[in-house]
């Protein structure tokens, strides 16, 4: 009588029949994806490797506070936009909010709306990152929304926009993002 079922696959095998396990090929591919082959060796497997900002901040060019501060500008436009209704492809990671509509919308005393706190933030950081110059909101508009690769000769307007931001969300505490 023969066994049905699946067919054995031909490969090493434990003592006990289990197959020998390999190193996953994953990795050596993530290690060779063209954003991360300039990088270091050692720097390409970091999760930060995955943006231009995150591979600027593992060369040292760019401090974890300017860091953070890019990435929370990048998290505020994206819930802003999802709020005007951008299309999906140019609003972040921010997910689409629905407003409760016009009776709800921040009529009620102390009861103000999320759409409008949104835009509050965004402002707040737009004019942030605008004191530090239109050419700096420019590069950390390309490098920190858009994950498009620093221009050049404008990172040292991406580092005065990006210390304008490190200093407008850490400076007055938490703020939520």
């Amino acid at each position: 009588m023969t066994r049905r079922g699946r067919k054995r696959k031909f490969a090493p095998r434990h003592p006990g029949g289990d197959l020998v396990r390999r190193e996953p090929q994953v990795i050596c591919l993530a290690m060779l994806q063209p954003h991360r082959v300039w990088l270091p060796e050692e720097k390409r497997m970091d999760q930060k490797a995955a943006s231009p900002l995150g591979c600027l901040n593992l060369l040292g060019v760019l401090s974890d506070a300017q860091y953070l501060g890019g990435l929370r500008y990048a998290v505020v436009v994206g819930k802003y936009r999802a709020v005007i209704e951008t299309p999906r492809a140019v609003s972040g990671a921010g997910r689409g909010y629905d407003c409760p509509g016009d009776l709800k919308c921040g009529r009620e005393p102390g009861n103000p709306c999320e759409c409008r706190r949104r835009k509050e933030r965004y402002d707040a950081a737009f004019a942030a990152v605008l004191e530090a110059g239109q050419r700096a909101a420019r590069a950390v508009a390309r490098v920190a929304v858009h994950g498009e690769a620093c221009p050049r000769g404008a990172l040292a307007d991406l580092k005065r926009g990006l210390d304008a931001l490190a200093k407008h969300f850490g400076g007055a505490g938490r703020r939520s993002g």
